[in-house]
């Protein structure tokens, strides 16, 4: 029992440790009704809007977790194409709409970013950013779900990758 608790301890330590090592971000999406694909199938779109946007707001955060805790990172989302093109169906029910994955229609996103030490410095900054991901032309739909299930695979992939580059984390 007491090597249980111990345990609970070193667990909860390590949480603390890991929030503590964490930077400040934070995510402003600007004019979002002008982004390039942001579409939704099969969902009411301002609901499928406000999940994309806090999905990928929670990456950028997560993201946060790799940088020095006194410093911060203010992202200014400006444009966003999900991966994918949206594709009308038909059948028995009627017409109906699709995202269509394949290695032609890959992401892209465009922001501002300012990155901050503990003192206020400015460190790094941009007031464009454009990411996109061209991947392998193995990134269908098959593989995503089978390698993630995230819907998000992609995008999230662009974002780590250019905090992976810009600031060195591994």
């Amino acid at each position: 029992m007491k090597k249980l608790h111990k345990l609970g301890l070193a667990v909860a330590a390590a949480l603390m440790t890991q929030a503590a090592v964490a930077a400040e971000v934070k995510v402003e999406w600007k004019n979002v009704d002008d982004y390039r694909d942001i579409e939704a199938v099969s969902d009411i779109q301002e609901r499928f809007q406000n999940r994309i946007m806090e999905n990928l707001t929670k990456h950028w955060q997560e993201l946060g977790e790799k940088l020095p805790s006194d410093h911060k990172l203010a992202i200014t989302m400006t444009d966003l194409d999900l991966s994918g093109r949206v594709e009308p169906t038909y059948g028995v029910g009627g017409s109906g709409y699709i995202r269509v994955l394949d290695s032609l229609s890959y992401p892209t996103m465009t922001f501002a970013y300012t990155y901050t030490d503990g003192a206020g410095k400015v460190l790094a900054e941009s007031e464009e950013v454009k990411l996109k991901d061209l991947a392998d032309g193995t990134s269908t739909l098959r593989n995503i779900h089978g390698t993630s299930g995230d819907n998000l695979y992609r995008e999230k992939r662009l974002m780590s990758e250019w905090v992976r580059e810009q600031f060195n984390t591994d």
